[in-house]
């Protein structure tokens, strides 16, 4: 066999196994990830107020949810509420503290308290995560509230 078809060869197989991995790794992440819209978020309710008879501000999202990739059904998953002020600074991030079982349909509830302050506004951002909190399963709500203002 002469050099240039052994080179010639030689470049067909790299050229295979490059393109082999970069189709492998395209449908890998097709199959494979989470594409954080495995489950539909609604806001239903929103409060930021002022607890009678205390010395603090709570923050209350109620989220209804709907499952559009049926392989997430039964699984245990997270969500995470981050609390912004007016002007960006994230001033606290909450979680459901063991995870809950996902149905096809239902709500979940997002509480915290804040320590009283002169805070008038916040945004809050809520989605569902894995279990770790690493990947997103869902959309993220941004809602904006304003102190004794229910949404």
């Amino acid at each position: 066999m002469s050099w240039n078809k052994k080179t010639k060869n030689y470049r067909n197989i790299v050229l295979f196994i490059v393109i082999s991995i970069f189709i492998f790794s395209t449908l890998q992440q097709l199959v494979f990830a989470n594409h954080g819209k495995e489950i539909i978020l609604k806001l239903n309710d929103a409060q930021f107020f002022l607890p009678s008879g205390k010395n603090i501000q709570q923050v209350k999202l109620t989220t209804t949810y709907s499952v559009s990739d049926s392989a997430t059904i039964g699984k245990e998953i997270s969500g995470t509420m981050k609390i912004f002020s007016s002007n960006g600074t994230l001033i606290k991030t909450t979680s459901i503290p063991n995870g809950f079982k996902v149905d096809k349909t239902g709500f979940q509830q997002f509480v915290t308290s804040l320590p009283n302050s002169t805070i008038k506004n916040i945004t809050t951002v809520v989605s569902f995560t894995d279990l770790n909190k690493t990947a997103p399963l869902s959309n993220s709500i941004n809602t904006d509230l304003i102190l004794n203002k229910t949404q």
